[in-house]
């Protein structure tokens, strides 16, 4: 195990959360605690990274460490002069870090230690970062650069080269910096995300239960049900952890009412998500479509500012997408598509009851079919709250099962090859979720914030 490449990989989200907080004043709302803004901050300097590496791609300019260092101090000094400071915290907010930590905080650094400690032995990691990621990321570092011509080569369909490339571009730049590519250092990544993911959980804990208890118990059990999930089913290195920490980072701004922070912080999370995987595209256009509803509902009309501070992000991301497929001819329709078959529905079921034993999951699965029920209107004021996540965790779950009814290939296999995986966007969210409505402090069926957790 390299200590020099392992101290690499966990200074580069550092590094990350430090250009994104440049982005501060437009990122960060008043009532945010300091660790979700420290994800918000990751995930907005991750775009930031993705977004120069594509134009240095663009500009035939190959990735040289030296050069994206230099780049990085470039953008962070310019952002520093430029760009204004973000807002100061609540003292909510500042509170939200206690000195005393409680039981359910411990649990969850436990989870995070214990995975990532796995991580980095190699045992559990993922087989696409073997077959898929991995391949990029050394090719890409190879070719100092995104290798189109290499991903255009017929027998590559198998590394899925229509995917967006933010998860084998982060670890380009660590075996960059590092000079080598070391599993372990790619490992250690997953495991940032893993706590990143927590502490945007905790936030929306934070915001909306009421119950010291049942913040902790939340937190606990989510830690411990993902923790579980990721050791079990082998999934360090793989992109799905980006994903389901989207969806995790969108609760607090979709639980508040739609104001200029929140605008901005969902479309950096959707571009994330549209940078990260391809079912985070849609994830993205939901994401962006539920807040401009949000912001249409309340203020009975859209405005210019509200609609590019939330679409600009994705549109960053997806236009230099689209030109590259389009231009190398990467987009795998026949491999991804085809016509729907109702006659299909039967077979699907049975294949996602199946998935719904898997061990890994210990029967917490089918807790990404909460959201629909959360649309359903049971559950008085409270649910009220949740329903713009619900909306968007549905019509990912839609998208999901519409893929099953038109992808070419034989649905029981396809189901069972990636309903596990694609569950895991959907339950710690889902989870955060039931406990806001099941526990949310009632005010005037308006979310309001605790102070600590």
């Amino acid at each position: 195990m390299n200590a020099a490449a392992l101290l690499v990989a966990f200074a580069l989200p550092i590094l990350l959360g430090l250009l994104g907080s440049r982005l501060a004043a437009g990122l960060a709302a008043p009532g945010d605690g300091a660790l979700y803004r420290a994800t918000l901050y990751g995930m907005g300097g991750a775009v930031v990274l993705h977004l120069l590496l594509t134009l240095l791609d663009l500009a035939g300019i190959p990735w040289h460490p030296l050069l994206l260092v230099a780049l990085g101090v470039a953008l962070y000094g310019i952002g520093w002069r430029v760009l204004p400071r973000g807002p100061e915290r609540t003292r909510m907010s500042s509170d939200s870090i206690p000195s005393n930590l409680g039981w359910g905080d411990g649990i969850a650094l436990f989870a995070i230690a214990a995975f990532t400690l796995l991580a980095l032995t190699g045992w559990i990691t993922f087989p696409d970062f073997v077959f898929h990621w991995g391949i990029k990321a050394r090719r890409f570092q190879f070719a100092r650069g995104i290798d189109y011509a290499y991903l255009a080569r017929g027998w590559n369909w198998v590394l899925h080269p229509d995917y967006p490339n933010l998860l084998p571009e982060l670890y380009t730049v660590t075996a960059l910096l590092t000079g080598g590519f070391d599993l372990p250092a790619m490992m250690l990544e997953t495991g940032v995300v893993f706590a990143l993911l927590l502490a945007a959980v905790r936030e929306t804990l934070r915001h909306g239960v009421a119950e010291r208890f049942a913040r902790q118990a939340g937190l606990a059990l989510i830690a411990l049900v993902a923790g579980a999930f990721g050791i079990g089913y082998l999934t360090p290195g793989g992109a799905d952890w980006l994903i389901a920490l989207a969806f995790a980072a969108a609760l607090p701004p979709l639980l508040r009412p739609p104001d200029r922070a929140g605008d901005f912080q969902i479309g950096v999370i959707a571009a994330f998500a549209a940078a990260s995987k391809m079912e985070g595209m849609p994830l993205a256009a939901f994401l962006v479509l539920v807040q401009w509803g949000r912001r249409a509902w309340r203020e009975r009309r859209l405005a210019i500012g509200g609609a590019l501070r939330a679409g600009l992000p994705v549109a960053a991301v997806v236009l230099p997408w689209l030109y590259r497929m389009g231009r190398h001819h990467l987009f795998q329709a026949g491999l991804n598509s085809g016509p729907f078959l109702p006659s299909r529905a039967s077979t699907i079921l049975a294949a996602t009851l199946e998935v719904l034993q898997t061990p890994a999951w210990h029967g917490f699965l089918w807790t990404m079919f909460l959201p629909p029920l959360l649309l359903v209107d049971l559950w008085g004021p409270r649910a009220r709250r949740v329903r713009p996540f619900a909306i968007v965790a549905t019509l990912q779950i839609l998208f999901y099962f519409y893929s099953y009814f038109t992808n070419p290939a034989e649905p029981r296999i396809f189901i069972l090859s990636n309903l596990a995986r694609l569950g895991f966007h959907l339950v710690p969210a889902s989870l955060a979720m039931a406990l806001v409505v099941w526990w949310s402090p009632q005010r005037a069926g308006v979310l309001t914030p605790t102070s600590g957790l």
